[in-house]
């Protein structure tokens, strides 16, 4: 039988709360981060999709490709002709 007192083995420094609370706040705010890029790259990439999309059509049309608008000056001429005066 050992003689003297039994050893204990060193135990690590119990983490303190705080620095739990801080590693989840960076977690939350590496994730928002992350969220933010990832949803930025997708918006950039379906514009990009997009415009070569209507490239790709105008050349290949015979006539100019153009996007639709609402014109309201022409709205507006056509209802002040067609007012009886």
């Amino acid at each position: 039988m050992a003689q003297g007192q039994r050893k204990f083995q060193a135990q690590k420094p119990a983490k303190s709360k705080v620095a739990e609370a801080a590693s989840a706040r960076n977690r939350k705010a590496r994730t928002v981060q992350q969220q933010q890029l990832k949803k930025k790259l997708e918006v950039g990439i379906r514009k990009k999709t997009e415009h070569d999309v209507v490239m790709k059509a105008s050349t290949s049309l015979p006539k100019k490709l153009v996007l639709l608008k609402a014109s309201t000056k022409k709205k507006e001429a056509s209802a002040s002709t067609k007012m009886p005066a």
